[in-house]
């Protein structure tokens, strides 16, 4: 694993020496945002039940950020879903 990491050095890279590739992006894999937005208790149990169906790990989520609504808040999941 630590073969996956380049050091940074102070003298240029050999010119012999391969850069590791990147893979291409995949077309089929688009984002998608769920957003959550209730009182701060309200999301927080949200998160965690969608957590116990197995949908989402509770750190996969935002912070709570406030919305414009006074007592409201609000958290997001970012994923990348594949559609054929």
């Amino acid at each position: 694993m630590a073969e996956e990491f380049m050091i940074y050095s102070q003298e240029s890279p050999n010119p012999g020496t391969p850069l590791p590739s990147i893979p291409a992006p995949d077309t089929n894999r688009h984002p998608l945002k769920i957003v959550i937005i209730s009182s701060p208790e309200g999301v927080k149990r949200t998160i965690h039940t969608l957590y116990r169906l197995g949908f989402a790990q509770v750190s996969e989520w935002s912070r709570l950020q406030p919305t414009q609504n006074p007592g409201e808040v609000m958290s997001v999941l970012f994923r990348r879903i594949l559609i054929d």
